[in-house]
């Protein structure tokens, strides 16, 4: 059998047409898109190498806080913190914080900072010896041209946190305070809030040693008659500062103390003398003193080991209180109202 043999032809005018309408499609295209040619033959060549550039608009940044810093309300020293006995002292975490979508973009109310000391850690419940807390700072403000990070007050927000601190907080050199700023969803994307903070601490800080005893002003035997011993009067003190301590005792007749020296009282008529006045230390001593085993009060200071620890619960009284006993002996040959000074101090307690 003869083969047979088919011709196929197609005419080279179409094909070129077919390719152009192609050409300017694709074109078209990559216009659209972003999409550059840099190396091709429309009429056969390969096509190896396609550019294409891609874009977003972030639109919402997060806030860096740049720097922290702790101190109280006096200026100097820096980065030192001097207590208020039986009181607090105001201390103030002050943080510089960038938001590149604008210092107003820092959530308000929602900046909140830990206190604490580094060795006790910030994780705990709060404790006013090592650990505060400030859950709610307030609102942040616009930092002024000497504050501004890179010279941008557009850009930079100054946020407080305060905290009251107690007389009875620890003595260290390493309280920190750790504070954490919250976005509030950037300028071009509304109420779209970050589900994230950004937190740092600030470089260690001294609370000074505060030595400080608080006790009433006024020991009254009431009324007396010569040759009578008074019952016990009890005096109490505290320690109202952040170390341990002992008290120390003194005192003399009168309000003079080169008049009143030698003496425990002077008196309208008459005086009384060192050695007629006496004290006991400790609430355990209560109800069991007599008066010529008590202890003089003489007209030098006497250290003693009544120590007084510093307070260490928040919500009762403890060792940081105790209390004194107090009795008098009146002489003969005395009268009227009679009048003395009694001076308690106090020394640290080194152990």
């Amino acid at each position: 059998m003869k083969g047979m043999k088919m011709i196929v032809s197609v005419k080279k005018r179409t094909i070129e047409q077919a390719v152009i309408v192609l050409t300017l499609a694709i074109l078209a295209f990559s216009a659209l898109v972003g999409i550059t040619f840099t190396s091709y033959d429309v009429f056969g060549g390969n096509i190896t190498n396609i550019t294409v550039r891609a874009t977003v608009n972030v639109s919402n940044t997060e806030p860096v806080i740049i720097a922290i810093r702790l101190d109280d309300n006096v200026s100097s020293p820096a980065h030192q913190i001097d207590l208020t006995p039986n009181g607090f002292t105001a201390v103030v975490c002050n943080a510089t914080i960038f938001d590149y979508n604008g210092w107003a973009d820092i959530a308000p109310n929602k900046t909140n900072a830990t206190l604490y000391i580094k060795n006790v850690e910030e994780a705990g419940a709060t404790d006013k010896n090592f650990r505060y807390r400030n859950s709610s700072c307030g609102s942040c403000r616009q930092a002024a041209a000497s504050e501004a990070h890179l010279g941008d007050t557009a850009t930079t927000a100054i946020c407080d946190c305060k905290f009251n601190v107690q007389y009875y907080a620890n003595n260290s050199n390493e309280w920190v305070c750790n504070m954490s700023v919250t976005d509030t969803g950037g300028t071009q994307v509304q109420h779209l809030e970050l589900n994230i903070s950004r937190t740092a601490v600030s470089n260690d800080t001294l609370v000074n040693k505060l030595l400080a005893i608080d006790t009433g002003t006024l020991l009254d035997y009431g009324n007396l008659s010569v040759t009578e011993t008074s019952s016990e009067i009890i005096h109490n003190v505290s320690n109202v500062g952040n170390i341990n301590l002992n008290i120390t005792l003194r005192g003399y007749g009168g309000s003079n103390e080169s008049i009143g020296i030698n003496h425990s009282m002077m008196c309208d008529f008459g005086n009384i003398s060192v050695g007629q006045q006496k004290y006991a230390l400790g609430s355990e001593n209560i109800g069991k003193t007599v008066f010529v085993n008590m202890t003089i009060l003489r007209n030098q200071t006497d250290v003693t080991n009544f120590t007084l620890y510093h307070k260490v619960n928040d919500n009762s009284v403890g060792d940081e209180r105790n209390s004194t006993i107090w009795r008098l002996q009146v002489p003969l040959s005395v009268g009227g109202i009679c009048n003395g000074t009694i001076i308690f101090g106090a020394v640290e307690r080194i152990d």
